[in-house]
């Protein structure tokens, strides 16, 4: 190696450390240190934008397109760090997926209307790294608009070490940068905002949709520092549901800049930037306007069906005997869809069709979940609270509105207006739209923090609290049952005063609004108030709120102290067996499921020799309390989870909850509540006489609480005399429809906008058709009865990612479907000692998978569909008990 060539390595080598020094610097100097877009120069590229489609497996086969050309870039006017770029993107050509080609990538070029389209050149006014301005030429299309403004993008970096936050065609981002070598540098978008577009997400975690994106671009320098060489940007978007992983869509784009040449050029002779761009438009004949980098969403080119048009077509699929089956389900998405885009003249038309007078009920549901201020409108002008014959259609349309994930604060301020200045509002309608305020003020607020949002959450408890003060005997309970669905940490201190000194039935309503709150609000008062309930330390309570009080106390993770409380008061004398059964069942439930506390329990008993035998750990009676887990996959467990409170023989308090958990999070999506009391003179039991509480009429029902709302609860019969005219005339002893709904379980509307210019659009939803229906037959000479709870639903899931363009359109979708049921069948022989059978069946289902890949090219006959069809059994279940319930099951059976 001559001298020569050793100076030269050298200088090449402390340029690079340099190099090195300045990305990893402060602030000071900047581009300084190199000298980008020297004023006269123009580079030329090679452009290749890319995008990929696929489902959640990547390694299938994928639908996509690339548009490459050149792209020129000229600096034809500076002064110190602000330059003026001249890009011209010159041949754009669309290449599409063909079986045809013989090619690596699989790729062949397509003619499209990007061929014939306008093409200017644009003007970028570039500041030391920094994308002050973007002019584009008049009468260009959106499509060609964002392409360029994604090219632009490319020039927005700096060479520093360090974190900033920048505005480009991805949104808002945080933006990282890190040097990798002396040529070398990354650039790193994380939290990108688009606060411009619509965004609709569930707020109930569990059932949203989780995005995990990735966005690095790399930047390689020439060997001089004069100008870039290449710029590869890549991102990629994993799109799923949180409650199954499997169903989801994955997008993949691509930008790839490689220098093909460099040139000097005669820069404009201007005094300033304004008067270099108006040369530029008076020579090249354009008028320019001025943009952000911000990409728009291309006019939609689409032919949408009307509302009224898609109510006529599916009108016979929402009849009420379709109701809980997979065909309703489906097209209520549609359904919703399409009036959410209608005007309140045609939902009205819809609403006042004789033909449509069946279907009322589902298109309550269907506007129940639209909520725009059209929809609402339209609803008030033909629904009025204060008519009897309104009631039905009423409650279905508050029901709705409580469920939806994503509620309007005018409707509800609507609402609260009328329940406070219409007088007349019967019972049933008055109940549910204070708890359907509630529900929807709790999912408003729910991890929000705007101001206009947290004025309606403080009009909403007001108006309950004061409510709750004032109103007398059963009137109160519905304004418990509000709390319950506010879930607000304010009312805390009601809801306890009233459990210290209200009635037993009022404590016992406390207590079930505060056992649904998030367990985070269970504090010290909470955890001393249920010790006092359960032990009954300052005054005699029900045993429901016993219960209840235990269930807190045991899902805090009790230290040794508490568990060794509850254990020995297994041994304890207290005339209400009942309860020590489920506190015996609770606790096993909990060790079951958890390691840890299986452990502690086994030592303290060990320890003490009055819980270590049989009548220790073996209390007396029939209340169970059991999880019995229904699904278990990578992403997600679900559990049964079955309560029942048994009083002389009867379900006193019984519940069935569908829960699903993930990680750290748990969710109740669905709650089936029985309730009974005063029956233990009708069915008289010889085991023993339990302590009385109170005093009840006959009465029984069930209470529903549908994710995270509860609605008002069906009473069956209230009073001996109700009771008895259903035991002789039979009316309950055929199949019944108890409760009907069409309801969304993900509604999720999401843009993404992707550095290469295009824009993604994520539109998920779940619905389900529910119905739940029951029977039950008693009789007086055999002395036994029979009774059914049948819940039937249809569950299905579409959602698809999209890249909608002028020139070609790109959509991977995916749906999922399955017709589940549940079976509780309860037969109580009361002729001699109470024998009680319960059986939780859960019928054989096929759970349907099917992804299709679908790109077009408009003007084109160009189709290409790529389609996958799976299907799995999902097996029958019959959930085990306990050893108690199977040996009566065969006492009663055999």
């Amino acid at each position: 190696m001559n001298s020569c060539s050793i100076l030269y390595t050298l200088s090449t080598w402390f340029l690079g450390v340099c190099y090195g020094f300045v990305l990893l610097s402060s602030a000071a100097g900047q581009f300084s240190e190199i000298n980008i877009f020297e004023n006269g120069e123009s580079l030329r590229y090679t452009l290749q934008s890319k995008i990929l489609l696929n489902e959640r497996d990547i390694l299938a086969k994928n639908v996509g397109f690339y548009v490459d050309g050149e792209v020129t870039i000229s600096v034809v006017w500076g002064t110190g760090s602000q330059k003026l770029l001249k890009i011209e993107l010159t041949s754009p050509q669309l290449h599409i997926r063909s079986r045809k080609t013989s090619s690596s990538d699989g790729f062949i070029p397509h003619s499209s209307k990007l061929d014939g389209v306008l093409n200017k050149p644009f003007l970028v006014v570039w500041n030391n790294g920094k994308i002050e301005k973007v002019l584009l030429a008049k009468g260009e299309t959106t499509s060609l608009i964002n392409l360029k403004k994604g090219i632009a993008s490319l020039f927005q970096f700096q060479i520093i070490d360090g974190e900033a936050k920048e505005t480009d065609t991805s949104g808002s981002c945080t933006v990282k940068y890190s040097s990798l070598s002396p040529i070398n540098f990354q650039k790193t978008k994380t939290e990108c905002e688009s606060k411009d577009f619509r965004y609709i997400k569930n707020s109930n975690e569990i059932l949203g949709i989780e995005v995990v994106s990735s966005r690095q671009t790399e930047y390689e320098l020439d060997s001089s520092f004069t100008h870039l060489k290449s710029i590869n940007s890549k991102e990629t978007h994993m799109i799923y549901l949180m409650i199954k992983a499997e169903l989801g869509n994955y997008v993949e784009s691509e930008q790839i800049l490689s220098i093909l040449e460099r040139t000097i050029i005669t820069p404009l002779n201007s005094e300033n930037i304004d008067q270099a761009i108006e040369k530029i438009a008076s020579t090249e004949g354009l008028t320019f306007t001025q943009e952000t980098l911000l990409t728009e969403n291309e006019p939609s080119s689409d032919d949408l069906i009307s509302f009224t048009k898609k109510v006529e077509n599916l009108r016979n699929h929402l009849k009420p005997e379709s109701i809980g089956t997979l065909k309703s389900a489906k097209i209520f998405i549609e359904l919703v869809n399409a009036a959410r885009s209608a005007n309140k003249d045609e939902i009205s038309k819809v609403l006042s069709s004789k033909k449509n007078k069946q279907i009322l009920h589902q298109l309550y549901d269907i506007l129940g979940y639209v909520q725009t201020t059209e929809s609402h409108a339209a609803v008030m002008k033909k629904l009025h609270f204060d008519e009897e014959e309104s009631i039905d259609l009423s409650e279905r349309y508050l029901w709705s509105l409580s469920f939806c994930a994503q509620p309007n604060p005018e409707i509800i301020t609507d609402l609260l207006k009328k329940f406070t200045t219409v007088v007349s509002i019967p019972d049933k309608v008055k109940e549910t739209m204070i708890l359907t305020m509630a529900s929807m003020t709790y999912k408003l607020t729910r991890g929000l923090g705007i101001d206009s949002n947290l004025k309606i959450a403080r009009d909403i408890e007001e108006t309950i609290l004061n409510n709750l003060e004032y109103a007398k005997g059963e009137d109160k309970n519905m304004y418990f049952r509000a709390l319950k669905n506010l879930k607000s940490q304010r009312t805390l201190p009601t809801l306890l005063n009233y459990i210290k000194t209200g009635t037993l039935k009022e404590g016992v309503l406390a207590w079930k609004a505060i056992k649904s709150f998030d367990s985070k609000l269970w504090n010290d008062d909470v955890l001393i108030t249920a010790r006092k309930s359960f032990f009954q330390l300052d005054r005699r309570y029900d045993t429901s709120s016993r219960t209840l009080a235990a269930d807190i106390l045991l899902e805090t993770d009790p230290n040794d102290e508490l568990l060794s409380e509850f254990l020995e008061y297994l041994i304890s004398i207290d005339p209400t067996y009942e309860v020590k059964q489920y506190v015996f069942q609770k606790i096993k439930m909990l060790a079951d499921a958890n390691q840890s506390m299986k452990h502690r329990v086994q030592q303290l008993i060990r320890n003490n020799s009055y819980l270590n035998n049989y009548h220790g750990i073996s209390p007396r009676g029939l209340s169970t309390s059991l999880s019995r887990r229904f699904l278990t996959s990578s992403s997600i467990n679900g559990s049964l989870v079955s309560v029942q409170e048994i009083k002389s023989g009867i379900v006193k308090r019984g519940l069935i909850d569908v829960v699903i958990e993930k990680e750290n999070i748990h969710s109740e999506l669905f709650s089936l509540g029985i309730f009974s009391g005063g029956l233990s003179s009708f069915i008289a039991s010889n085991n023993g006489v339990e302590e009385e509480t109170e005093e009840e009429s006959a009465t029984a029902g069930i209470e529903l609480t549908v994710m995270d709302t509860q609605i008002r609860p069906f009473v069956f019969f209230n009073g001996q005399g109700e009771l008895m005219g259903h035991v002789w005339s039979g009316t309950a002893s055929e199949k019944t429809p108890a409760f009907q709904v069409l309801a969304l379980l993900h509604d999720h509307l999401e843009y993404i906008r992707l550095g290469s210019g295009y824009i993604a659009r994520i539109d998920i939803k779940g619905a389900t058709s529910f119905d739940l229906s029951g029977k039950i037959e008693i009789s007086l000479w055999n002395r036994n009865a029979e009774a059914l709870v049948q819940k039937s639903a249809g569950i299905f899931i579409s959602g698809s990612t999209s890249i909608d363009t002028m020139f070609v359109k790109s959509q991977v979708e995916f749906s999922a479907s399955v017709e589940p049921k549940l079976d509780l069948q309860t037969d109580i022989d009361f002729s001699a000692n109470v024998q009680l059978c319960m059986r939780l069946v859960q019928p054989e289902a096929l759970f349907r998978h099917n992804i299709h890949k679908i790109e077009r090219i408009p003007g084109s006959k160009h189709r290409m569909r790529i389609s996958r069809y799976k299907k799995y059994a999902v097996p029958g279940l019959t959930y085990s008990i306990n050893k108690k319930n199977n040996e009566m099951c065969n006492a009663i059976f055999s």
